[in-house]
């Protein structure tokens, strides 16, 4: 037996002692996920909220002890699009500090390794520190300071799911089942946007499926929000995703697989029409321009008219039945219909953008710290609607600094697979390629939308972006292996 088969086995069997000597045991796990699968079927004909989070709350436990770390943190890629409240914000943040303690105790008995990664150490503590230094200016009434520091647990917390997926993710196969959990919560996400669309107003799920629209029977234009509760940050996800799912398609064997992800990209379209947010459609576009630059190699000029026409086909199409047949309204008419003032500011982003950067002026240098108060209205105190003047408020300069070199590595690294074939390369590498576009667009569409608003979205963008380092580690290992090729997994 070789000495690396010795050291699995070893660690195998530790694992396998590790689990045997949980309570619950192998004979009471399948007996109690039945029970819990009992209740769940009761809450389909009589839903309760509270049942719902429990049962969730404890099925994902009995998952994190008996199952591996790498596991519990792809149910929680599943989940997090429907989180329930706590004390400090919502459950996303208490399963990923369950996950992370659970998972240094398994690093401290030797059963899983824990290593820093040195492209993101350097932004991330920075940040951190950030963070901690704006506090100093923290001030408000005991509602806006509870809000800081929700916020801020939740960004701490995002940041043990980012170094636990690069630990964790260190292999094709792990990355390609990473995506497809990604994809799940992807389609769970588009599944309940479609279902409020069609069903506007309505508690599917009392506090968990739900339009908060008040409709009428001639309203129209209503632009919809999904789990997330933003349809500005709904809009970015589909974006954001889009090219990724296009990858899944192409790098899919069987016509089964790509028939699922098509139809997955279809509603992903359908759900960024739905929102009628002009700047992730145009980030999406440049995002999608750039990703036939890089591919032109790849893509002769039938095939590049073809896509593009196929692209253009769609959009049409689905701007048409979404603003003739639905509640929502046409994307392309408010895109048209944009004015911009001083030249180069849309008209709904100046006195947002204006607003945000005096309160900025006030604490140039450390900020304001998380808790500073963007929503009252009455004295011009609106959420900035752009995430790096959303730094610059609560952080400061320090702070966007700190952000800025962090998608600057990121997008260094992920620059360097650009030339690779989208379709023959190696799957890491090809993956990166196109994450590296979906990381343009993000950043492209950052400068019109702030998502540390939200506390639920907050958590995607954080594990793409493990995604990214996870990949770049993969790619960074094989290349010292000496390996130049990969194959294609379905």
């Amino acid at each position: 037996m070789k000495e690396a088969d010795k050291i699995r086995h070893t660690k195998l069997e530790r694992v396998r002692n590790f689990i045997s000597s949980f309570p619950l045991g192998k004979v009471f796990v399948p007996i109690f996920l039945l029970i819990a699968a009992a209740m769940l079927g009761k809450q389909v004909f009589d839903p309760s909220k509270r049942v719902i989070e429990a049962v969730v709350g404890i099925v994902f436990i009995v998952i994190l002890w008996n199952f591996s770390t790498l596991g519990a943190i792809w149910l929680l890629l599943v989940i997090y699009p429907l989180p329930f409240g706590i004390s400090l914000g919502n459950s996303n943040f208490i399963f990923a500090v369950i996950i992370f303690l659970i998972y240094m105790i398994r690093v401290s008995s030797g059963i899983e390794k824990f290593e820093t990664c040195k492209l993101v150490n350097l932004p991330v503590a920075l940040l951190v520190l950030s963070y901690i230094i704006s506090i100093y200016n923290m001030q408000g009434t005991p509602l806006l300071v509870r809000w800081g520091i929700t916020s801020t647990v939740a960004f701490f917390s995002t940041l043990l799911i980012l170094y636990m997926m690069i630990n964790l993710i260190d292999n094709e196969l792990k990355l390609k089942r990473t995506l497809n959990f990604l994809m799940t919560s992807a389609f769970i996400i588009a599944f309940i946007t479609l279902l409020e669309m069609m069903f506007p107003g309505k508690q599917i799920v009392p506090s968990l499926i739900y339009s908060t629209e008040k409709t009428s029977l001639v309203m129209k234009g209503i632009r919809l929000k999904g789990p997330l509760r933003d349809y500005e940050l709904l809009a970015q996800f589909c974006a954001v995703n889009i090219p990724i799912i296009f990858f899944m398609i192409v790098r899919s064997r069987r016509l089964l697989i790509k028939v699922g992800f098509s139809i997955l990209l279809l509603m992903i379209f359908f759900v960024q029409f739905s929102t009628i947010t002009r700047g992730a459609f145009v980030s999406l576009v440049i995002g999608l321009i750039y990703l036939a630059f890089i591919c032109r190699e790849d893509l002769n000029i039938v095939k590049a008219t073809m896509l593009a026409g196929m692209f253009v086909g769609v959009a049409v199409a689905i701007n048409y039945i979404m603003s003739t047949y639905t509640l929502s309204g046409s994307l392309f008419d408010r895109l048209f219909a944009t004015t911009f003032e001083r030249g180069v500011i849309p008209d709904t982003r100046m006195d947002s953008w204006s607003g945000a950067v005096e309160r900025w002026l006030l604490h140039p240098i450390i900020g304001n710290g998380p808790g500073w108060d963007f929503t009252n209205n009455v004295e011009g105190r609106l959420w900035p609607h752009n995430g790096y003047l959303f730094y610059l408020n609560i952080t400061g300069v320090f702070g966007l600094f700190a952000f800025l070199l962090f998608l600057y590595r990121l997008l260094r690294v992920s620059w360097k697979q650009v030339h690779v074939s989208l379709a023959g390369g190696p799957y890491a590498h090809s993956l990166m390629k196109i994450l590296h576009v979906s990381l343009v667009i993000f950043i492209i569409d950052t400068v019109k939308v702030d998502y540390l608003r939200n506390h639920t979205y907050i958590y995607f963008v954080w594990a793409f972006f493990g995604l990214i380092a996870a990949t770049a580690t993969i790619i960074s290992k094989s290349e010292e292996r000496g390996e130049t090729g990969g194959a294609v997994i379905d």
